[in-house]
């Protein structure tokens, strides 16, 4: 019967989004980090040769991205803790009074607004995410087809300007093509590395994102249960009052 109740006070929906939430930051901070470093030390400084002044600030975002995880880890399990006081007989032993219930109220809905702003911008995020994504998907084939190709006769440029990146070369050096095949080779290498760890951190915000859907569905229905208690502790006063009169 112990171990039944220990069971019955597990809040397996919060478990289950801490779970899912907590693998998505360690994909995420894994794969986004090793990414980043590949694309700015060996594509851009070292192939294209672009100054570090023009590089320093993604820099800053490889830090930037390592802790809003590390924030997003915390935040998981302070949801989990929650789930825990609202869940079985747990709740029933937390939530007794009626300052108790409302601050309970209270605590779900804040948690509620906070999950909800952060899902935003974790959409906000994978959908950034999906841009290095396809930016692998349309260089590997250019590499496959065209560079890596034993057959391959003619070897094209990659330009950035084609993707949208200019800077001015005269006043800040660097190069905007590579065309040689010395030149392109070393470069696939360094996209086919670095693609499939941003595929990774991609999937590792998709699963953050679903992490913090089921933790607003598991907050909603801890609200209502809160506020069912409130209730149920009404209708269990009015009884023993009724049974003291008789």
């Amino acid at each position: 019967m112990g171990l039944l109740e220990c069971l019955g006070r597990v809040p397996y929906a919060s478990l289950i989004a801490a779970v899912i939430c907590c693998v998505g930051v360690g994909v995420f901070c894994g794969t986004l980090y090793p990414a980043l470093r590949i694309i700015l030390q060996e594509v851009l400084r070292d192939r294209f040769e672009v100054p570090e002044l023009r590089v320093s600030w993604v820099g800053t975002m490889q830090i930037v991205f390592i802790v809003i995880a590390i924030i997003m880890g915390i935040f998981a399990i302070i949801l989990l803790i929650f789930g825990f006081l609202a869940t079985g007989s747990t709740r029933k032993n937390v939530y007794k009074g009626a300052k108790c219930i409302m601050g309970g109220r209270i605590s779900a809905a804040f948690f509620m607004f906070i999950t909800y702003v952060l899902n935003l911008i974790w959409i906000l995020m994978t959908s950034l995410m999906a841009v290095p994504v396809m930016m692998y998907v349309i260089l590997n084939s250019i590499c496959v087809n065209e560079v890596i190709d034993v057959y391959a006769t003619y070897y094209p440029c990659v330009n950035l300007t084609h993707y949208g990146l200019y800077w001015n070369t005269t006043a800040y050096g660097g190069k905007l093509a590579l065309c040689t095949t010395n030149e392109l080779r070393p470069l696939c290498d360094s996209v086919q590395e670095a693609g499939p760890l941003f595929v990774a951190a991609f999937m590792g915000s998709v699963l953050i994102v679903l992490g913090m859907v089921q933790f607003m569905a598991t907050l909603s229905a801890n609200y209502t249960r809160i506020k069912t208690a409130k209730e149920m502790a009404q209708i269990r006063e009015d009884l023993r009052l009724t049974d003291m009169l008789d």
